[in-house]
């Protein structure tokens, strides 16, 4: 093995089962440059973990579930994992992973510690933001999924100075998505949806922060337009019951679907005429990245980094969150636009994401911050 690699460590607080988007990144790193290890908190699944048949070493500081708070136990496990390991830096996602990560890292001796936030509005508590005031100061840099998150960080964090706060950004892998091969008629008919229906989709957790309940009500007026009209969902979460009891009192039960979790994304993207993000607070929507892979027209919320990805509205049609009207005609002019616009739309999308958001994009930055902040603490020492 080369000794001169760069030795990291991905830490997580929970294995729940393989995440494809997060493995691209981590096996994607230059073999020559990088050897990384896997670390969770906690194991949460029993499903083989595919890290281990790629060659990546995987540690779990317990077998035992999550749980609440901090645990010294797991903190000087983690240290000695660290330690043992001979790693050069630790990457932790989320809080959790961040607060026990630090402390680890301060008892095994590594010097380069970042903090990854995937979301908005991650410090609003009291709480959150003192233990951040403690623990962030040993972050060497914190790595935010787009600039409104970084912005966030730094408006929830005020005693953070900008340049430790990094807009990494989000990616997904524009080839699995532009290359399916399989037909519009095909997706259909996979789905149990009509060939002359217009198919409106949406992805992601049946959850509060989604807005679908203002999609459903948007869907209704929608209707009343386009008599066609079809809803999709594709996704689980614990508003189903109440997001179908919507449906049915909006009297469209029958025209909105919830597919539940898919594992052939670009197929459910393929069915849809227009893609919608109904957001009222986001991160870096992956969702809407995999839709605009697709060629897919889009209709979303100007919440979080969703205008970075729309480029302002030029890509797609932007509207206020929790605006049921502004929804509902944003789906019906986009349903109706001509399709010469939308070829030319679609394909200017694609491009965008093509060039800012697919993995070697991100992998290359990463790569470029992994390598700056190490030789840094090299000299530093």
């Amino acid at each position: 093995m080369n000794n001169n690699k760069i030795k990291i460590a991905r830490l997580w607080s929970k294995y729940e089962g393989y995440v494809t988007s997060r493995a691209s990144i981590i096996l994607g790193l230059d073999p020559c440059s990088f050897n990384t290890i896997c670390i969770y908190l906690a194991k949460e699944s029993q499903a083989p973990n595919p890290y281990t048949q790629k060659g990546i070493d995987v540690f779990y500081v317990s077998e035992k579930k999550s749980y609440a708070g901090v645990n010294l136990f797991r903190i000087i496990k983690l240290a000695k994992i660290l330690k043992e390991q001979k790693i050069d830096i630790l990457h932790c996602h989320r809080h959790k992973a961040t607060v026990h990560g630090v402390i680890a890292a301060k008892l095994a001796g590594v010097h380069v510690i970042f903090s990854h936030v995937h979301g908005l509005r991650r410090s609003k508590r009291t709480k959150r933001k003192l233990i951040n005031r403690f623990i962030l100061k040993y972050v060497t840099k914190i790595l935010a999924v787009g600039e409104a998150v970084r912005q966030d960080v730094l408006k929830s964090n005020l005693f953070l100075s900008p340049e430790k706060v990094i807009s990494l950004g989000n990616s997904i892998d524009i080839k699995r998505f532009s290359d399916t091969q399989i037909s519009k008629e095909k997706a259909r008919t996979d789905l149990g949806l009509g060939q002359d229906c217009i198919v409106f989709g949406a992805v992601g957790r049946l959850a509060p922060t989604k807005g679908f309940s203002y999609l459903i009500n948007a869907f209704a007026k929608t209707k009343k337009s386009l008599p066609k009209a079809e809803l999709i969902f594709a996704g689980e979460g614990r508003l189903k019951t109440q997001l179908q009891n919507c449906a049915k009192e909006q009297n469209i039960e029958g025209s909105v679907h919830f597919l539940g979790n898919q594992s052939e994304m670009p197929k459910v993207y393929k069915a849809m005429d227009v893609f919608v993000l109904s957001s009222i607070a986001e991160g870096l929507p992956r969702s809407l990245l995999e839709a605009m892979a697709c060629h897919i027209p889009t209709v979303a919320t100007d919440v979080g980094s969703v205008s970075e990805i729309l480029d302002n509205g030029t890509l797609g049609l932007l509207i206020p969150s929790e605006d049921i009207d502004a929804l509902a005609k944003a789906m019906i002019d986009t349903s109706q636009m001509p399709l010469s616009k939308k070829t030319e739309l679609t394909e200017k999308a694609f491009i965008h994401i093509s060039k800012n958001y697919s993995h070697h994009v991100i992998i290359k930055k990463l790569q470029e911050i992994y390598r700056l902040e190490y030789e840094k603490q090299k000299h530093d020492l």
